[in-house]
């Protein structure tokens, strides 16, 4: 099979789910044996999107990676909008596609994939909220796959996203609540969808620093410093916990600009190994998963593989769905229920290493790269016959 991956950034050093579920797809396939190429920028920050990388073709892990320079962005135009559209939570139709118009761009990328798509059994395209993989899939609708990661946030009602989601060939959604979100809630209307999932892959093996050891039990958090990721309600709720009962720390791995308070309450290790993260969720009490915004979460999916419990926010309808499925951890919407999960995971600590290898098995049973893999094709060739 020969495919197609479109991402605004893509490599190791970009932080993000969607990248790095991405970047997990085309290694996977390419591992497959597909062909597989990925078009991208020469970008690493989606804040500053500077070409740090060169332009051209390279290959990496069996992946041929094709960079394009950005090359267009109203940067106070397009901030003035994502401020605005974060404050009043939607954006009219001009001001929507003043948005989209005004983001980050490169048009000699929409030109390749103009003149190349049609080569490709299928172009797949993530995520939705970034003006550049709307511009790329117009470029080749009738074969774009889009894998919107699609969140309850603002973007998701803005009237170029549903436009988006009803032209192109198909859409493909990460979990049950994602699909739901976009058929029931938003009203869309694809050509053709369907519940992939994400791949996750097993985490190596490695064994704690010294230093990890002497913090006893901690809890984690991996992912990007955002209040988007509400990260600042974890913050509150971590350093009230440690204050009142001086037992639990919170080790945070990641990068972004909140970064947490100076408190003992918190260990900011920033970006780690991959080794060293599987330690890290390993040697933890459990994983805290805080967002109200999410469409798969690969931290949760990555704790569960090393068989520690997940914490999520009861109102994110994907995270506590998935922990309810897969009976792998707790939820919490207050800091009374917070501090009373904490409280239970300390003093069972059998029953919460039996909630890791709930989670363990569900994953295994439903998100390996084999799997998503074996679903994506059979789902190519079933579109092809509608």
């Amino acid at each position: 099979m020969r495919v197609a991956v479109i991402t605004p950034r893509y490599g190791p050093e970009v932080v993000g789910g969607a990248e790095t579920l991405a970047r997990g797809f085309a290694e996977a396939a390419a591992s497959r044996g597909w062909e597989v190429e990925v078009w991208t920028t020469c970008a690493r920050s989606h804040y500053t999107w500077e070409n740090l990388h060169p332009p051209g073709a390279e290959r990496r892990n069996g992946v041929l990676v094709r960079r394009f320079p950005v090359e267009r962005w109203d940067r106070e135009q397009w901030a003035d909008l994502e401020l605005r559209l974060a404050h009043q939570g939607f954006l009219p139709s001009a001001e929507a596609y003043a948005w989209l118009e005004s983001g980050p761009h490169s048009p000699r990328l929409y030109a390749y994939v103009a003149r190349h798509a049609a080569g490709f059994e299928a172009v797949v395209a993530l995520p939705y909220a970034t003006p550049l993989i709307h511009y790329a899939a117009w470029a080749a609708p009738e074969r774009v796959i889009l894998w919107p990661c699609l969140h309850d946030e603002p973007y998701a009602y803005l009237e170029p996203v549903c436009l988006l989601l009803e032209s192109v060939w198909g859409v493909v959604f990460n979990s049950p609540e994602e699909a739901d979100l976009a058929v029931r809630r938003l009203n869309i209307r694809p050509h053709q969808h369907a519940v992939l999932g994400g791949g996750v892959c097993s985490p190596p093996g490695a064994s704690p620093r010294l230093f990890w050891k002497r913090l006893g039990r901690f809890l984690m958090y991996a992912g990007r410093l955002e209040e988007g990721k509400n990260i600042l309600l974890l913050y509150d709720y971590a350093r009230r916990y440690f204050e009142e009962k001086g037992t639990i720390r919170l080790v945070i791995i990641g990068t972004g600009p909140v970064k947490p308070p100076k408190h003992p309450a918190f260990v900011d290790l920033g970006l780690v190994s991959e080794e060293e993260k599987a330690a890290l969720y390993r040697a933890a009490l459990a994983l805290c998963q805080p967002s109200l915004r999410e469409s798969f979460s690969l931290t949760i999916m990555e704790s569960w593989l090393a068989e520690r419990p997940v914490l999520v926010h009861e109102d994110c309808p994907v995270t506590s769905g998935q922990v309810r499925r897969s009976r792998g951890g707790l939820w919490f919407r207050t800091y009374e229920e917070f501090a009373e999960a904490v409280d239970w995971l300390l003093t069972h600590p059998d029953l919460a290493t039996r909630m890791g290898e709930n989670g363990k098995r569900y994953v295994l049973s439903n998100y390996t790269w084999e799997a998503v893999l074996n679903h994506f094709e059979a789902l190519i060739q079933q579109w092809r016959e509608t």
